[in-house]
């Protein structure tokens, strides 16, 4: 049996496959377990700066595995374990030092959308398509959906797609502001590869700064967030990057990044 979840290195880039192909790669036990591991072992790899999740067969990923809902066997506590476990992969991502890039093809529902939404940025190929449909097996969104949602479309329109469901195709997502790039299918991981290798040879220490702060900022006043932005900036100022970004600048030459 293979497993829920493979890892190929490329240079400083990790790309990490969902790998339940015939579920269309809807969360279970398995993917999920492998996903939190794969990451916490990603994240302490010095070597990796840049992570592309993507999804194995003809899906990203289908949302929750339905099949698993279907048991009835568990105990209140044990499904609040396992609910417990499912979000702390979207918190884990939110947290983690990496950049990571979503590359998205076939559905994209439920719970894959949030999986998506805890990424940095999303490429999705031109025949995706981003479902919300909770309200056909009577649950709310999870895994962060009400609060990523909101905040790229607005209130008013994440209510009426969790309450009504929505069906949009790649431009539709991209015009919401749920997506980066719409792209071909076979342009897909070239471009992922490409931005991934841009980033990893860029200041990926103030990558990681600004990515926490911008997560910050949604809980902070203004004064707060630029006090966070005025103690970071100084811990940016002491680093390598910085020296050779200037340098680079002064000897008008392109810098030579190594995130540190």
């Amino acid at each position: 049996m293979s497993e829920s979840v493979i890892v190929e290195r490329k240079e400083a880039i990790a790309i990490v496959y969902l790998n339940e192909p015939k579920s269309l790669n809807a969360i279970g036990h398995q993917l999920i377990k492998g996903l939190t591991n794969t990451f916490k072992e990603l994240e302490e790899d010095d070597s990796i700066k840049v992570i592309v999740l993507a999804g194995k067969g003809n899906s990203f990923c289908a949302g929750g595995d339905i099949k698993m809902m279907a048991n009835d066997s568990l105990s209140p506590l044990e499904t609040k374990q396992l609910i417990d476990d499912f979000t702390g992969i979207v918190s884990y991502m939110r947290k983690m030092k990496k950049v990571i890039i979503a590359v998205v093809h076939g559905y994209i529902a439920g719970a894959g959308i949030s999986l998506a939404l805890a990424s940095d940025l999303i490429l999705a190929e031109e025949k995706s398509r981003f479902v919300l449909s909770f309200k056909n097996i009577a649950l709310v969104p999870d895994l962060g959906l009400h609060y990523h949602l909101p905040r790229i479309v607005g209130e008013l329109k994440a209510k009426e797609w969790m309450i009504r469901g929505v069906n949009l195709n790649a431009e539709e997502a991209k015009k919401e502001g749920l997506v980066s790039e719409v792209l071909k299918q076979e342009q897909m991981f070239e471009r992922a590869f490409e931005l991934a290798l841009e980033i990893s040879n860029g200041p990926t220490q103030a990558f990681t700064y600004s990515k926490q702060l911008i997560h910050e900022s949604f809980d902070a006043s203004f004064d707060e967030v630029i006090q966070k932005e005025n103690a970071t900036q100084m811990l940016m100022r002491g680093t390598m990057d910085h020296r050779e970004g200037i340098q680079a600048f002064i000897e008008k030459r392109q810098p030579k990044f190594v995130g540190k």
